[in-house]
């Protein structure tokens, strides 16, 4: 391991540390959708420590964000004598799936030009900013309080099932219309632009000092762990919007790119570190079906 490439590391854990309250049971979740579901989705409670351990994490705070998880239904546990094994609960499968589909998503696709439009019920009451937020997680933005909107491409999600009162329909936008305007005022992107300004300001060191060396195994799955959690944070908020609709000097595909790069090079020796951890049969965990190192498709 280089001396160059273990300073950043370090430096990314530091900054880690510093920016905010750590939210241990986000974190894991993190770990859980890049790393250990393609992998079968089990791990042992002693791998994860290692890893969290790396990042400076106290296994106290590991265990107490497990036992949140399995309480709050996101992971079953397994006890084979002394040790414990997680696994993803079923009812979190959909949920994973959309989150990787989003995070990991290619080059942005075609547009026909078409929207698919949401209209709330009047009468929802109480559960209308849930409902909000539930659009908001399936790509839509908000054009007034009661009116979800979202580009209607083949590689969007199913909108979710309609509650009573509200109307869903496909219209097309008057040639003249501010479509980059509406849609920077609708999903708030001026926010996450600066999330991914910020991610490139501090990612790109790493990048450069991977030309010039290598992590150890646990290393690299550190700093891959990091990578993604930023990540999420902005891929998650992003609509992915086609060409058409992105804002002028939009820094979403270049932050893309940068992680793309990045997780490339981390892959080999990240991999391997999960090659070794067992699962509950004391079997190596098993091999994901697809190359990690292409995962992005950039």
């Amino acid at each position: 391991m280089s001396d160059s490439v273990s300073r950043e590391l370090e430096r990314l854990i530091d900054d880690f540390h510093s920016r905010e309250r750590i939210r241990v049971w986000s974190l894991v979740i993190t770990i859980f959708g890049d790393a250990v579901i393609p992998r079968g989705g089990e791990l042992w409670l002693g791998s994860l420590q290692e890893l969290m351990e790396r990042l400076r994490i106290e296994p106290g705070a590991v265990r107490a964000a497990m036992s949140r998880l399995t309480a709050d239904g996101w992971l079953t546990r397994l006890r084979i004598g002394r040790k414990s094994y997680y696994r993803l609960a079923q009812a979190g499968e959909a949920e994973f799936e959309e989150a990787a589909r989003r995070i990991y998503r290619p080059r942005r696709i075609d547009w026909s030009g078409n929207w698919l439009v949401l209209s709330l019920s009047t009468d929802a009451g109480e559960g209308r900013e849930a409902r909000r937020q539930q659009l908001r997680n399936a790509g839509f933005g908000a054009i007034s309080p009661t009116v979800f909107l979202r580009p209607d491409t083949g590689e969007n999600a199913a909108p979710p099932a309609l509650q009573n009162g509200e109307v869903l329909f496909h219209s097309k936008l008057d040639p003249a219309s501010d479509a980059k305007d509406m849609v920077a005022h609708a999903w708030q992107l001026k926010d996450v632009e600066v999330l991914y300004g910020k991610l490139i300001d501090t990612f790109t060191p790493l990048e450069r000092s991977l030309g010039n060396g290598e992590l150890d195994p646990l290393s690299a799955m550190a700093a891959r762990s990091l990578l993604i959690h930023h990540f999420r944070r902005m891929a998650l908020r992003d609509p992915a919007f086609p060409a058409e609709l992105t804002p002028k000097n939009w820094r979403g595909e270049e932050a893309r790119e940068l992680v793309s790069s990045i997780y490339r090079k981390l892959a080999a020796a990240s991999e391997a570190w999960l090659d070794a951890c067992p699962d509950s049969d004391g079997e190596p965990i098993r091999k994901p079906g697809f190359e990690v190192a292409e995962r992005f498709g950039i």
